[in-house]
């Protein structure tokens, strides 16, 4: 590194960095604010009730959080605590079982049936508990989200969202609640499609591989090879999601094997651990940045950046590089392409290979399953050489995005430059 990189770096890892900047200044708030964090009335979009209706729908919340705590089945970790999968009936792998397993899914269907019922107080007369509510406050609902263009997976999150509230409204004594969302409701979620999944901004599934490497090249230009490093891992390192990054250690890291395993307590989604391999370019950052980490188990971003932190730098980065602003899991889109570059060199054994090394970081990412009445893990190299090359690559790329089902990589694929490429 010249001397002005290492100035440049000495300044990212000080305690005030005060980048200059609209969307990131590089200094992350620390310690306890003195106090709860205020929501104002305007913040929750109901500065425009008066007094008396604010006191009544924050009752009309109220009654909502009652009834979704008592249909609640999260508790704390035990040795043989009960899984909403103990809780499924039969072999079907049926979501439909009873109460909420997860405190992000609470938090969610909470969020979006307050919503729900802040629509149903300002737009129906006399809503003032949960037994107040009709299916056709349901449907009125459902036609308002229709005409503000919501996709249809977000409207059938919210009704979801709504149908748990009835069954812990039933559970509750509500017995009005058994029809609350019924079959024509659910005739009215527009069919979602496969070729309408896309990320990112309206015609595009997020940031191409070389818009990543315009953002990419203005965080070397204007802060250093700290943000740097940590952009070109969500574009070229396996593209981890936010959470995932900020969470990463040195003690994780490979030289040897020049790969990072994402293996610590709730740093993955659905607690799934997985191995990234890391190309030479970025390993040898990696090693720069390991001298000024005396600690190999603090977090090389996360202790300096928040999630908001590291939006407002990409945000920063694509302003100085007049690229479009999409968000940062975007970055999945141009790793993915980088990738299949990557994978039209390998051969199909190198695919297998590489699919094994993926699935033996863990054994539950390679369980025991009934394959022709004959137990056998998941994944074997003989069953992986029975599938063609395409099947190979998309598995590939679904171990290392950390998703459960090759159909998942489709959202990022589609609007790739390379794909048509490849077409014509």
């Amino acid at each position: 590194m010249s001397i002005e990189d290492i100035q440049k770096l000495h300044r990212a890892l000080s305690d005030k960095p005060s980048y200059e900047c609209k969307h990131f200044s590089g200094q992350k708030k620390r310690g306890k604010q003195a106090g709860k964090t205020k929501i104002s009335d305007k913040q929750r979009r109901i500065n425009h009730l008066s007094s008396k209706q604010r006191h009544e729908l924050i009752c009309l919340h109220a009654d909502l959080d009652r009834v979704m705590v008592a249909n609640s089945k999260v508790s704390r970790a035990a040795a043989n605590k009960p899984t909403k999968r103990d809780a499924r009936k039969g072999n079907n792998w049926n979501l439909r079982v009873e109460g909420v397993w997860s405190s992000v899914t609470f938090d969610r269907y909470k969020k979006s049936c307050r919503t729900f019922l802040k629509f149903c107080y300002e737009n129906h007369n006399n809503v003032k508990s949960l037994r107040d509510i009709r299916p056709k406050m349901v449907g009125a609902y459902i036609d308002s989200l229709i005409s503000r263009g919501c996709s249809s997976k977000t409207i059938s999150a919210y009704v979801s969202a709504i149908s748990k509230m009835a069954e812990s409204g039933q559970k509750a004594g509500i017995r009005s609640f058994s029809s609350l969302v019924n079959e024509k409701h659910n005739a009215m979620i527009p069919i979602a499609r496969k070729a309408e999944r896309r990320r990112g901004r309206e015609g595009g599934t997020g940031y191409t591989l070389r818009e990543a490497q315009v953002i990419i090249k203005q965080a070397g230009k204007h802060y250093s090879i700290y943000e740097q490093t940590m952009l070109e891992l969500l574009t070229y390192g396996g593209s981890p999601r936010i959470s995932e990054l900020l969470r990463i250690s040195f003690d994780q890291i490979d030289f040897e094997k020049k790969c990072i395993f994402l293996n610590k307590k709730n740093q993955n989604k659905n607690n799934r651990p997985r191995m990234i391999p890391l190309p030479d370019f970025l390993i040898e950052k990696l090693k720069l940045l390991e001298r000024y980490f005396p600690n190999k188990e603090t977090n090389i971003w996360g202790h300096r950046m928040s999630e908001k932190q590291v939006r407002g730098l990409i945000k920063s980065c694509a302003a100085y590089g007049k690229v479009k602003y999409c968000a940062a899991h975007d970055f999945r889109k141009a790793g993915l392409e980088y990738q299949l570059r990557r994978l039209q060199k390998y051969s199909k054994q190198q695919l297998i290979d590489s699919i094994m090394e993926f699935v033996s970081v863990d054994p539950r990412l390679n369980p025991i399953v009934n394959r022709g009445s004959i137990k056998t893990p998941k994944y074997t190299s003989k069953f992986l050489a029975t599938k063609q090359i395409r099947w190979l690559q998309n598995q590939y790329l679904t171990q290392l995005l950390g998703h459960s089902r090759n159909d998942k990589v489709c959202p990022y694929k589609r609007g790739s430059n390379f794909l048509h490429e490849k077409k014509d």
